[in-house]
C-alpha cells in the first residue's frame, strides 16, 4: 500500500476541515432562525405580561 505523502496528507485534512466548516455553517443558519422564532415568541409573551399587567393595574385602581 502506498504511503500518503505530507502535501497529500495535509490536502486531505483540508478537505475534510471545510466539510466541517460547511456543515458548521449549515447548523449557525439554522440556529440562527430557530433563536430569532424563540425571540419573537418571547416579545409577544412580554407583550401579552405587559398588557395583563396594566389592565390589572387599571382594574385595581378603579376599585379602590
Amino acid at each position: 500500500m502506498e504511503e500518503m505523502t505530507l502535501d497529500t496528507t495535509q490536502e486531505v485534512r483540508i478537505v475534510v476541515l471545510q466539510n466541517k466548516v460547511e456543515r458548521l455553517e449549515e447548523k449557525q443558519v439554522e440556529l440562527l432562525d430557530r433563536l430569532r422564532t424563540v425571540e419573537k415568541w418571547v416579545a409577544g409573551a412580554a407583550a401579552i405580561i405587559a398588557a395583563t399587567s396594566t389592565v390589572a393595574g387599571l382594574a385595581v385602581a378603579l376599585i379602590k
